[in-house]
C-alpha cells in the first residue's frame, strides 16, 4: 500500500511539472529593428491603411466603367379594353380597322446607349480616383512612419524601467552589504540599534521601489507585446541599449526635409490637385453632352409570347442624342466662384502648416540638444556622488560622521546613477522624436 501511495504522488508531482513547464512563460530576446519589423507586420492599423487603398482603387475602376456602354432589357405583358374600338386613318387604310374589346399585347425592349462626349466629366472622375489612391498610399506610409515611431518610443521606455532596475539590485545590494556590516558591527558594540533600523528601513525602501518598478515593467511588457503583436505572456529581453547620444543634426537640414517629407504637406499637395479638377469640373458642366444610341423593339398585339405567323413588329433604331443643359450657363457661375474660393483657401492652409512643422522641428532640436546637456550635468554628478560616498564611507569608520550621512551620501550616488541612466533613454527618445518631426524616423 505504501509502494502504492509513493508511485501515486511521485506520478502526480510528475504531472504537475510537465504541466507547470509547459504552462511556463515564453521569453524572447527582441532587437529594436526586429520590434520595428514586427510592429509594421502585425500593424492593424496599417492593414485599415491597405483597407482604404483597395477602396480607392475600386473607385478608379467605377470611374472608368462609368464610360462603358449602358444596356437595358424590359419585357412586359400589357392587358387593355379598348374604350375606341375603330381606327380611321386618311390615306392609309381604305376602311376603318376594327379593334376587339379585350387586347392583350407584349412589348419588349433593348436598348444600348454609349457615351462620346459628356464635358470631360468621365476624365475628370478617372483623375480625381488617380489622385484618391495616392493620398491613400501616402497616408499608409504615414501611418507606416507613425508605427515605426511609436514602436521604438515604446521600446526604449521599457528598456527604460529594465536599466532602473539593474541600478537598483546592485543598490540593493549595497545595501545588503552594509546592513549585514552594521548589524555586525552591533553585535560587537561598535554601532546602535537605531543605525541597524536605519539600514534595515532604507532596505523596506528600496524593496518597495523594486516592487513599484516591477509592476511598471509587466505593464509595459504586455503593452509591447500587443503593440508588436506578440503573446501576451512573452516575457521581453532587450539587448544592451543603444543610445542616440553623438548624432549632429543640422537645423536648416532638418526643416529641408520636413518640407519635402512631412505628410501634412504632400496631402495638402493633393487636396490642391484636386481642388483644381473641381474647378475644371464645374466649369464643363456648361458643355453640351453627345452619345450614341441604339435599341429594339418587340410589340406583339396577338397575346401570345411566340406568335404564329407575321403579325408582330421588331423596329430597331440607331442614332445620336445630343442633350444641352444651357441653365448652367447662368447657374454654375457662383458654384464655380465657391470652387476657386476652396482652392485658393488651400495655400493658406499649406503656409500654416509649414510654420506648424517649423515649430515641431525647433521645439524637438532643442529639447535634444537640451537632453545632451542634461547628460553631461548628471555624468558630472555621478562622478561628484561617487567621490562623495567613498569620502563619506571613509569618515564613517574613522567615526566622524554618522550612519544618517552615511546612508545619504549612498541613496545620492544611487540616485545620480538612476537620474544618469533615465536621460541617456530620454535623449535617445528626443532623437527619434526629432526624426519623426522631420518627417522620416529611421533606426
Amino acid at each position: 500500500m505504501n509502494a502504492i501511495k509513493t508511485f501515486s504522488v511521485a506520478f502526480s508531482l510528475l504531472i504537475f511539472s510537465v504541466y507547470n513547464l509547459s504552462a511556463q512563460t515564453q521569453t524572447r530576446t527582441l532587437a529594436l529593428d526586429e520590434a520595428v519589423q514586427l510592429g509594421i507586420q502585425n500593424s492593424k492599423q496599417l492593414k485599415r491603411s491597405q483597407y482604404k487603398i483597395d477602396e480607392a482603387l475600386t473607385r478608379v475602376a467605377q470611374a472608368k466603367d462609368a464610360a462603358l456602354p449602358s444596356a437595358k432589357v424590359s419585357f412586359q405583358y400589357l392587358h387593355a379594353l379598348m374604350l375606341s374600338r375603330l381606327i380611321d386613318i386618311p390615306g392609309l387604310t381604305k376602311e376603318p380597322i376594327k379593334l376587339p374589346f379585350d387586347f392583350p399585347a407584349y412589348m419588349g425592349t433593348l436598348s444600348v446607349s454609349e457615351p462620346i462626349f459628356a464635358g470631360n466629366q468621365f476624365k475628370y472622375a478617372r483623375q480625381s480616383a488617380d489622385l484618391m489612391v495616392q493620398m491613400s498610399r501616402l497616408d499608409a506610409d504615414k501611418d507606416k512612419d507613425d508605427i515605426t515611431w511609436l514602436v521604438i518610443s515604446s521600446y526604449i521606455n521599457y528598456n527604460k524601467i529594465l536599466q532602473n532596475q539593474l541600478i537598483v539590485a546592485q543598490n540593493m545590494q549595497d545595501i545588503q552589504g552594509k546592513l549585514e556590516e552594521i548589524t555586525k558591527y552591533e553585535g560587537q558594540g561598535l554601532a546602535t540599534k537605531n543605525d541597524v533600523l536605519r539600514y534595515q528601513l532604507q532596505q523596506s525602501q528600496m524593496q518597495l521601489t523594486e516592487i513599484e518598478l516591477e509592476n511598471n515593467r509587466r505593464i509595459a511588457n504586455y503593452n509591447l507585446n500587443v503593440l508588436l503583436g506578440l503573446p501576451d505572456s512573452t516575457q521581453l529581453i532587450l539587448p544592451a541599449p543603444s543610445y542616440k547620444l553623438n548624432e549632429n543634426p543640422v537645423f536648416a537640414d532638418l526643416l529641408q526635409q520636413a518640407e519635402g517629407s512631412r505628410r501634412e504637406l504632400q496631402d495638402i499637395s493633393y487636396q490642391t490637385k484636386i481642388a483644381d479638377i473641381d474647378v475644371k469640373k464645374i466649369h464643363d458642366k456648361r458643355l453640351p453632352t453627345v452619345s450614341a444610341t441604339a435599341g429594339m423593339y418587340y410589340i406583339n398585339p396577338t397575346g401570345q409570347v411566340i406568335p404564329t405567323r407575321n403579325n408582330l413588329i421588331a423596329p430597331v433604331t440607331l442614332g445620336i442624342g445630343a442633350s444641352w443643359d444651357i441653365g448652367t450657363l447662368y447657374t454654375n457661375k457662383n458654384k464655380e466662384k465657391e470652387a476657386s474660393l476652396q482652392r485658393q483657401e488651400l495655400n493658406t492652409v499649406k503656409d500654416q502648416a509649414v510654420d506648424e512643422i517649423h515649430k515641431d522641428v525647433n521645439k524637438n532640436f532643442i529639447l535634444y540638444h537640451q537632453a545632451l546637456e542634461r547628460i553631461k550635468v548628471l555624468q558630472d554628478a555621478v562622478t561628484q556622488a561617487q567621490e562623495n560616498e567613498r569620502i563619506t564611507e571613509s569618515k564613517f569608520r574613522n567615526n566622524l560622521v554618522n550612519t544618517t550621512d552615511r546612508i545619504d551620501a549612498q541613496t545620492l550616488l544611487y540616485q545620480a546613477r538612476v537620474n544618469l541612466e533615465l536621460a541617456k533613454s530620454d535623449a535617445t527618445i528626443a532623437w527619434y522624436d526629432l526624426q519623426h518631426s522631420a518627417g522620416k524616423t529611421n533606426l
